[in-house]
């Protein structure tokens, strides 16, 4: 008999990395012991002359018979598969050598295990690794005692037998531990079951000991055993199946219950949780959707953790499919395409699915997905199982309860318990219905949460999304509106107070604008995440709760391009709103349309004049609306998702500029800019080393240029771009050095070769102390790091003077050149 270490891929957490580091552990520790077992004893028992032996090949054949028909009982989340395989052992140890009976075991019940019983591959080498660790304690113990001979008599036929035992123990016991490795928890229960398995094994061992011992004279006592073998192998069978059931039923009762204890929503939570363990899936959910709905919600547990997933409305073909179907089974072989959006939306592969209770315009759907244990399958008895505990749990929600929490997920977001968007604006357009009532409007917006949520999982993202929140809901009174309209987008009421001194909410906006682009920490790790900010007044600016959105909006976008904060609504902004729209659509068109062009700004030694390098500067000339400046249409192809498209095509075109200049004897290299975004795009380096090797360019002649903000969002994906980077040949500059405050604070980490000082300093500092004295601040301390220095904005002759006073090696300007075509460098 052996227990199959099916539990170690039923546990949720055997899905990732950790636990299964553990199983491939013990599993090898396994593998070792029995090797080493198997390494001192490499030849089977004497026998007499003339005495029969055993094919290998007919014992790995018994061996997978055994794990075939092996008798399997699942209870909840533990699963337990006993087979006959101490028969085969048994004969094996006696007239197969060592190494032939680990072969026929792996080689046996592996084949049974991955073909039959569909076992995951981890599952298949986990037991693979179990065979031989008992093989190889069963033969050594045998050879200890009797040495290389075969049982004479009753009190030597026990060795074998108590060594087939041992071997059972070894593998109950391992099988135990592995289990409370996986789930990190110490249950000893588990060794409980240990005495009663071992009653089948000292049967099965027994009834082999009187079939070997008697086959040792006459080989056709073989043939007398196989009829009551397959008798006893049909009785576990049907043994297996009435047990399993009477299991279920048992787990239905409890599921009954527990249910039976619960009030209101709790009995939802309560059930999930039930249901998983019972139908040993990965995860369960009650899928909740009114007519009309846009979107729908889920209510569900997932790797044991309950949450609230919005989902959008395809999911309702579910809703339909269920309605009159009782329970049904979605798989990839028969439902592609709602598989296809289960997978994406759930993460969800196999799932049972059945109509509860609901109004003619609500549904409800119970289902549960992803199998776990030791098939991924349901079959008709978890079909049965599931449709009775389906209606306990149908029956114990109310249909009051389920229209309580449609109605609740109406109004509120899933993620952050922020009113959503339908919710904010009853809530507005009732304040505007108020006559006594005057404030404002916010639209707000984070600027940096794409990255974050790109570059750090969606599970950071959430929680981000979450603190926010609640720095939001700290910075609002009672009377105000905090509420999520989706993604990263929030808004929010400003009721006035009556009597209020003038400029309280200007104060407030701006210590809400101060709470948003503080710094957050999560799990250790500190993001710098910023917002932009619209506002509008009313009754000033709009007495509906569409025009006033609308209107925080345009001033919302306008925060976006100028990066300065909250930014007033103000009527001029409406004339670019229409054109500012125009230009967000027509971002990808510009490349297909030839709108884009690339221009470089050449850079000089301070020392001698010779040209150093030069900047590339994307261009775009619009069909309709002319030159469009690199400060409106950057943000504008951020946000439409292009920035990586762009940057590409830039740096397609410094490569062909810099092979161009090298030819014409300036072997200089080309500046690039990355915004934050390209930084954290796991595909930028191998890119630019295949736009390099297409181009026929060194990677030397490339320099790449970083802002502040590429620091803010994920300093560690930063720094490991870069090192990459530099790796290859090219070097790295920091853009724009001194207009934020983190600089100082990450320069030190930074893999970095150049320092370019901002316009804004080079601009003031022939007439500002304050603007000249951080420049020469800024040119000592990138000396003192090994960094060359290069001033952007150089326009007059004072400017330039000032900058060789201070040190400064390049500059770049229309003092010098304004940017050209590369024909004209």
């Amino acid at each position: 008999m052996t227990l199959a270490a099916d539990q170690p891929g039923a546990s949720a957490a055997a899905a990732h990395t950790s636990p299964r580091l553990r199983v491939a552990a013990f599993a090898a520790l396994l593998l070792a012991v029995g090797l080493a077992a198997l390494a001192a004893t490499d030849a089977p028992l004497e026998r007499a002359d003339g005495a029969w032996a055993l094919p290998v090949p007919l014992l790995a054949l018994a061996f997978a018979l055994a794990e075939a028909s092996a008798l399997h009982v699942e209870i909840r989340k533990e699963s337990h598969s006993l087979s006959l395989g101490s028969i085969p052992l048994m004969f094996g140890i006696v007239f197969v050598s060592p190494v032939g009976l680990a072969v026929a075991y792996v080689v046996g019940g592996g084949a049974a295990l991955l073909l039959i019983r569909r076992s995951g591959l981890l599952k298949a080498c986990w037991n693979a690794s179990l065979f031989v660790a008992q093989t190889g304690i069963a033969v050594l113990f045998v050879r200890s005692v009797l040495g290389s001979r075969i049982p004479e008599n009753a009190i030597e036929w026990l060795v074998p037998l108590i060594g087939v035992l041992l071997a059972e123990l070894i593998s109950l016991f391992a099988v135990s531990l592995v289990i409370m490795a996986v789930d990190a928890t110490f249950r000893p229960h588990l060794f409980a079951d240990v005495g009663q398995s071992q009653i089948l094994a000292v049967l099965a061992g027994t009834y082999t000991v009187t079939v070997a011992a008697s086959s040792t004279t006459s080989s056709p006592v073989v043939l007398y055993a196989l009829l009551p073998l397959v008798g006893v192998g049909l009785l576990l069978r049907r043994t297996g199946r009435v047990s399993q059931r009477l299991k279920d039923v048992q787990q239905l009762h409890h599921f009954t219950a527990d249910l039976a204890n619960e009030r209101g929503m709790r009995t939802l939570d309560t059930g999930l949780v039930e249901l998983a363990q019972i139908m040993r899936s990965r995860s369960a959910g009650l899928l909740l959707a009114s007519a009309g709905d846009e979107t729908a919600t889920i209510r569900m547990l997932a790797d044991d953790r309950l949450t609230d997933v919005e989902v959008t409305p395809q999911l309702a073909r579910l809703i339909a499919a269920t309605s009159d179907s009782g329970v049904i089974e979605i798989t990839p072989e028969h439902s592609p395409s709602l598989s296809a959006v289960l997978a994406e939306q759930l993460d969800a592969t196999r799932v049972l699915a059945t109509a509860v209770l609901g109004e003619a315009d609500r549904s409800g759907v119970l289902f549960v997905a992803d199998r776990l244990g030791m098939r991924d399958e349901f079959n008709a008895d978890d079909r049965r199982l599931f449709a009775s505990l389906a209606s306990t749990l149908s029956s114990r929600l109310s249909n009051d309860v389920l229209v309580e929490r449609l109605e609740a997920q109406a109004r509120s977001d899933a993620l952050t318990g922020l009113p959503n968007r339908l919710n904010f604006e009853v809530a507005l357009t009732a304040e505007l219905a108020r006559s006594d009532r005057r404030g404002v409007v916010l639209m707000v917006d984070l600027d940096r949460f794409k990255e974050i949520n790109d570059s750090l999982g969606h599970d950071m993202g959430d929680r981000l999304l979450i603190e926010i929140a609640d720095r939001l809901r700290s910075a609002t009174r009672s009377t105000d509106i905090a509420a999520r309209f989706g993604g990263d987008e929030f808004a929010l009421v400003l009721v006035e107070q009556v009597n209020a001194p003038p400029g309280t909410i200007e104060a407030q906006i701006e210590r809400i604008y101060q709470l948003l682009i503080e710094r957050i920490e999560i799990d250790g790790i500190r993001f710098e995440v910023g917002a932009s900010i619209g506002v509008a007044r009313w009754p000033e600016q709009g007495t509906d709760s569409d025009t006033l959105l609308r209107r925080a909006d345009t001033a919302m976008y306008e925060s976006k391009r100028r990066q300065v904060g909250p930014i007033w609504y103000d009527v001029d902004l409406d004339a670019e709103a229409p054109r500012r729209l125009e230009l967000y659509i027509s971002c990808p068109d510009a490349f297909d349309n030839g709108e884009l062009d690339v221009l470089f700004q050449p850079k000089i030694s301070i020392a001698d004049g010779h040209l150093t390098g030069a900047e590339a500067l994307a261009r775009w000339t619009h069909a309709e609306y002319g030159a469009i400046p690199p400060d409106e249409f950057v943000p504008l192809m951020v946000h439409a998702g292009v920035i990586g498209r762009l940057t590409r095509f830039v740096i397609h075109r410094a490569a062909e500029a810099a092979l161009a200049l090298a030819d014409a004897g300036h072997d200089v290299p080309i500046a690039v800019n990355l915004t934050p975004r390209d930084l954290l795009d796991p595909l930028l380096v191998d890119d630019i080393s295949s736009i390099l090797e297409t181009v026929g360019a060194p990677a030397t002649s490339l320099l790449i240029e970083i802002t502040e903000d590429a620091m803010v969002v994920d300093i560690d994906t930063a720094v490991s771009s870069l090192l990459r980077m530099r790796a290859m040949g090219m070097q790295v500059a920091i853009d724009d050095f001194g207009t934020g405050y983190s600089s100082m604070q990450h320069l030190h980490r930074l893999p970095l070769d150049q320092l370019k000082v901002d316009r804004s300093f080079v601009d003031r500092m022939t007439d500002d102390d304050s603007a000249w004295a951080i420049v020469r601040a800024s040119v000592n301390l990138a000396h003192d790091l090994g960094m060359s220095v290069v001033a952007e904005g150089v326009e007059t002759v004072a400017a330039f003077d000032r900058l060789r006073i201070a040190g400064c090696d390049e500059i770049q300007g229309f003092l010098i050149e304004p940017p050209l075509h590369l024909r004209d460098l």
